[in-house]
């Protein structure tokens, strides 16, 4: 009788640590989801504050300003055109990167907005990017100019080519670094060819297509002559714009360009001796020239920045990330999308 009544308070021993167990490993599943619905809470209510401050419509982003060199009241505004020229894409890091043309646009407008702000020197070091966005960016420069009647000057970095290059052709100067590369004049499709390594891991694609050509660019099979012959007319379209903009730009005759403008490099040297850029120099030089056609006697430069605040930060921690084999092919140079392109691709 004894040993019968001891065995449920063993039992029930047994089950506490089990049972205590659960409820540790619950709690800290609540508590997970508890931080992670705060902090999405978070992200919303400050980018809901954020537009607030400005009405229904979401306030540009205010770049701060970095102090360069120089004195004086009135500023020399520095953008920095850095990496890739790609378009505004959904980031929920919150910053709007300047080598996109919301970034420039917002950089534009602040420059415009500032009655302090005598000049603007882009910072170009990029090997260009999209057909779209670099057309969009050049013509906002265009636009500013006209608009604030204030000068733009380009300082040409280590790699200013092809997109990079095109939307300085809006600016009144453009000053360059010996040793720069620039030029690649031109555009370029790229289309993957995938066909022999799917044919080797036996990878077999059926297409059900409204047209002939609805999967025209396919990786899984030769381009066909009249598939092709549409890609060389996007690039030839392509290609006469970004003519168009040196000849307006440069002040140079259309024969003249189409000769320079084969898709090679040159250096920063090179190219002011093709009238392709105008003086040899660095941000400094560039940086003076601006507050000449500016008319003062001095100024500050500063550089626009806009570091990611809180809401940033947060959404950058919750920012899903692109699959490994993506960044690899970004990383490359290797883009799949079949779409023309500005861009200087070494090797290519």
């Amino acid at each position: 009788m004894d040993s019968a009544g001891e065995q449920p308070r063993q039992e029930n021993t047994e089950r506490r640590p089990r049972q205590r167990g659960w409820l540790i490993g619950g709690a800290v599943v609540a508590g997970l989801m508890v931080l992670t619905v705060g902090a999405l809470v978070l992200v919303v209510a400050l980018g809901t504050g954020e537009r607030d401050r400005s009405g229904p419509a979401a306030a540009p982003p205010t770049y701060q300003e970095e102090y360069v060199s120089g004195e004086g009241p009135d500023k020399v505004a520095v953008i920095p055109v850095v990496g890739l020229i790609s378009p505004a894409e959904s980031n929920v890091s919150g910053t709007v990167p300047l080598s996109t043309p919301d970034g420039l646009r917002n950089a534009l407008r602040q420059a415009a907005e500032d009655d302090a702000v005598v000049g603007v020197l882009l910072e170009v070091n990029s090997p260009g990017g999209g057909v779209t966005a670099s057309d969009q960016m050049h013509r906002l420069i265009e636009d500013f100019k006209s608009s604030s009647d204030k000068p733009v000057v380009v300082s040409l970095g280590t790699t200013a080519a092809s997109g990079g290059y095109y939307i300085a052709t809006a600016a009144d100067d453009i000053v360059t670094e010996p040793t720069a590369l620039t030029g690649s004049l031109g555009a370029i499709i790229q289309l993957p060819d995938l066909s022999g390594t799917a044919d080797k891991v036996g990878f077999e694609q059926e297409v059900i297509k409204s047209g002939e050509f609805k999967d025209m660019g396919s990786s899984f099979r030769d381009l066909s002559p009249e598939e092709r012959e549409i890609f060389e007319s996007i690039v030839d379209e392509s290609y006469d714009r970004f003519v168009q903009v040196i000849v307006e730009g440069r002040n140079l005759s259309e024969q003249r360009v189409r000769e320079v403008a084969d898709g090679r490099v040159y250096t920063g040297e090179q190219a002011v001796e093709l009238d392709l850029a105008d003086e040899l120099g660095g941000l400094e030089e560039a940086a003076e020239i601006t507050r000449q056609k500016a008319d003062v006697e001095e100024a500050t430069v500063v550089r626009y920045t806009r570091p990611p605040g809180l809401s940033g930060l947060l959404r950058l921690f919750l920012e899903p990330q692109e699959p490994s084999t993506l960044q690899l092919l970004e990383a490359t140079g290797l883009h799949l999308k079949g779409e023309p392109l500005y861009l200087y691709l070494p090797g290519t």
